[in-house]
């Protein structure tokens, strides 16, 4: 397969194979010539489901998230086609738009193609171009059909079945071993109207640990604790009414609707989690959910008792800055925490002596002012250790997540990465947000999946 990447103007590929999979960097709806975004149907005329509604006003507005929608769908119909691939092996997808409203615009043209949905996780953030034309970015990962003589079929799992679904996807996937859970929200969805998880008084006495009996802080505390722990126990009860439990979660993606939430939702994932916990990534986005959701949380797993072994990896000189995992892997697909461009005291690098030596000494001097390009090389310097120390070398990576504050700095980042991966490029996603992690400081973070098995990943 062939083909770039239309999440930048970068050098990545549309997909990757590594080992059974597929990774797909972020696709944006782009008109058939490739040249401009779609903003009306017209420019996807004769393609389904169509604009759905007879009224100009109506489908004007709606027009560039459907028409994007559609494109996106005809750009992996394509890219699966060259792979002997269908959607039947859609793993999961990250739904990422400029503005959530119009999800039910996406979710339409989402069920006129899947039967039998992915996992997927849906959420707001700022811009995936700089011209912020691009309505709908949408990554993913599959399987290859070569793959399922050995690993087996994509399998829907139903997960705890009384949680159903609020929307167009499936709860987990099952591939093989492996498990790809949705976006998990705060909702219960178990009681009739599924009801917005508030405050302590809509959980279990167990999950209210937190309630200290005062009005102000637990106003304060209590919604994202609250939120937090629902949140949590739902991702339990699906993974044990499969076989599975947290203890066998690789990796945890968690996007907050406010970053200052953070010290409160950290208080909550500690409980949940042993010794071993997760590989994490948290991320601020504009909105997540449904309204007035404070929190989504992705989980990766495995089945345990199978042939893939959960490893964890930390650098011995490592200092965990929460509780997570530096590397966490299995059956040879293997997860990082988000990196984050900080020097050895921890905070964000805000200039060129801050950068370890080794590092200062690659960064070009144009560069030496740009507090995006510093953290940039401070996080590939730390990308290159952690692989290094697992053994591995960049060239393993499958798929890099770019989160940026300001996706006008892009340039500068693509610059580096070429620079540090050379020949080799990973399917590759970047997105503006309105916080990368929860350290102030902080311009840009990078998470990355990897593939330490026996082949190499490989541009499709």
């Amino acid at each position: 397969m062939s083909g770039r990447s239309s999440s930048s103007r970068s050098r990545a590929p549309a997909c990757v194979a590594a080992g059974p999979f597929l990774f797909f960097s972020g696709q944006m709806g782009r008109a058939a010539d490739g040249r401009r975004f779609c903003s009306s149907y017209s420019d996807v005329a004769g393609e389904a489901p169509g604009p759905g509604n007879a009224f100009a006003w109506v489908s004007t507005m709606e027009a560039p998230v459907g028409a994007q929608a559609i494109a996106i769908y005809r750009q992996y119909r394509s890219l699966f086609r060259r792979e002997g691939a269908t959607f039947a092996h859609l793993l999961r997808y990250h739904v990422y738009q400029r503005d959530k409203r119009f999800f039910p615009v996406f979710d339409r043209v989402r069920r006129h193609h899947e039967t039998a949905p992915p996992s997927s996780t849906a959420v707001g953030l700022g811009r995936f171009e700089p011209t912020g034309r691009a309505r709908l970015c949408i990554d993913a990962v599959g399987l290859r059909p070569a793959a399922e003589r050995t690993l087996g079929r994509r399998e829907v799992l139903t997960g705890a079945a009384s949680y159903a679904a609020p929307a167009t996807f499936s709860h987990v996937i099952g591939a093989g071993h492996y498990l790809f859970v949705a976006g998990q929200i705060p909702i219960d969805t178990a009681q009739p109207g599924a009801p917005l998880i508030r405050n302590y008084e809509d959980i279990p006495e167990a999950g209210r640990f937190l309630r200290v009996g005062r009005s102000h802080e637990d106003t304060r505390n209590g919604p994202i604790a609250a939120q937090t722990w629902f949140t949590y126990d739902v991702i339990r009860r699906h993974l044990e009414a499969i076989g599975s439990s947290l203890a066998s979660i690789l990796n945890l993606v968690v996007y907050l609707q406010d970053i200052r939430d953070f010290p409160t939702f950290h208080r909550v994932h500690e409980r949940f989690f042993g010794s071993d916990p997760p590989a994490l990534t948290v991320i601020e986005a504009n909105e997540v959910g449904h309204k007035g959701t404070l929190i989504e949380i992705e989980p990766t797993a495995i089945l345990p008792g199978r042939s893939a072994k959960r490893r964890i990896f930390n650098p011995r000189d490592w200092h965990a800055p929460a509780h997570m995992s530096a590397l966490v892997e299995a059956g040879g697909l293997a997860f990082l925490s988000g990196l984050l461009g900080v020097g050895d005291s921890g905070a964000p690098v805000d200039s060129l002596k801050a950068l370890p030596a080794a590092v200062r000494a690659r960064v070009a001097r144009d560069l030496a002012r740009d507090t995006v390009a510093l953290q940039c090389a401070a996080i590939l310097h730390a990308l290159k250790r952690l692989l290094q120390d697992a053994g591995h070398g960049l060239d393993r990576v499958a798929h890099l997540t770019v989160y940026l504050r300001d996706i006008e700095r892009v340039t500068s980042v693509e610059r580096l990465l070429a620079g540090a991966f050379g020949r080799w490029r990973p399917a590759m996603t970047i997105l503006e947000v309105p916080h990368p992690a929860p350290v102030p400081g902080v311009e840009v973070s990078i998470s990355a999946t990897a593939w330490f098995g026996e082949e190499k990943p490989v541009a499709c």
